[in-house]
């Protein structure tokens, strides 16, 4: 059965491919381009995965993150990036238990799929 994801990035076209491949893999996506219509979205539906991009104007997604830290433990959430040394900064932010880990950018399909996928 396919899962319920939300992809909130600002780059409009990387949603829309990244979208694309998972309802073809049988998900349901929601996309949203910014991090308030990505908090607005979180609140209003259940999600079994969260893509949040770790750069984007306004709210990034370690903001999102915690302000919305108890709507986020329902889900996995991972945080695309292509910076390196994720995983130190989430540590350090604290946020590294609410986390199911950091997706490279650009994406890997296959990894991200797998990722996606695993119970």
């Amino acid at each position: 059965m396919g899962k319920r994801i939300l992809i909130v990035d600002d780059d409009v076209e990387l949603c829309r491919e990244l979208a694309e491949i998972l309802v073809h893999e049988g998900h349901s996506v929601d996309t949203v381009s910014d991090g308030k219509a990505g908090e607005v979205s979180i609140r209003n539906n259940a999600y079994d995965v969260i893509i949040l991009d770790y750069r984007m104007p306004g709210l990034d997604g370690i903001q999102m993150l915690k302000a919305n830290r108890d709507v986020c433990l329902k889900s996995k959430v991972y945080i695309a990036t292509g910076r390196p040394f994720m995983d130190r900064l989430l540590e350090n932010e604290r946020l590294s238990g609410l986390i199911a880990g950091v997706l490279s950018k650009p994406y890997d399909v296959e990894t991200l799929l797998s990722k996606i996928n695993a119970p």
